[in-house]
């Protein structure tokens, strides 16, 4: 039984500027776009709107291999930046331990009644470039430095 789950199309032969699964996932950790593994290449394409396409296989074993179109800068430039953005890909992850590094030495370094919830999350996105909001400044907070909340201007 064959598998297609987004509907492609299955072409005779490669096309001109597309990649087959190796070239397109050493290409995304030349540009330092990290992904687990292989075996998600047509989830992460389909999410992100990169063109694929099956290519006939040749022999009678194996799966039909899925190739894919080459993304330009603006398009890499734009997957990275969702990536830091979002808490649940790998790049996400590792960037969300760094914000509740700064969260943390920020909030130490503070006088009291000096910095609000909302003053920290805007100097952690300046600093590291990406969002932040109260919300993850106040778990931090609570999980890490219940104690010691009184330092904050406003507290609820």
């Amino acid at each position: 039984m064959e598998s297609n789950p987004y509907n492609l199309k299955l072409l005779d032969e490669k096309p001109s500027g597309y990649l087959d699964a190796d070239d397109f996932f050493d290409l995304l950790k030349k540009k330092k776009i990290p992904l687990a593994d292989k075996d998600n290449l047509p989830r992460f394409a389909n999410g992100n709107d990169i063109k694929m396409f099956k290519v006939k296989r040749i022999g009678s074993g194996g799966a039909t291999p899925t190739v894919y179109k080459n993304p330009t800068e603006s398009k890499i430039a734009e997957i990275l930046d969702n990536m830091k953005n979002n808490n649940n890909s790998v790049l996400g992850k590792e960037i969300l331990k760094k914000k509740k590094a700064k969260i943390l030495e920020i909030f130490d370094k503070a006088q009291d009644q000096a910095v609000s919830r909302t003053s920290i999350a805007e100097k952690v996105a300046e600093s590291l470039d990406v969002s932040c909001n109260r919300k993850l400044v106040r778990k931090v907070l609570d999980e890490q430095r219940s104690s010691e909340l009184k330092k904050l201007k406003k507290i609820s």
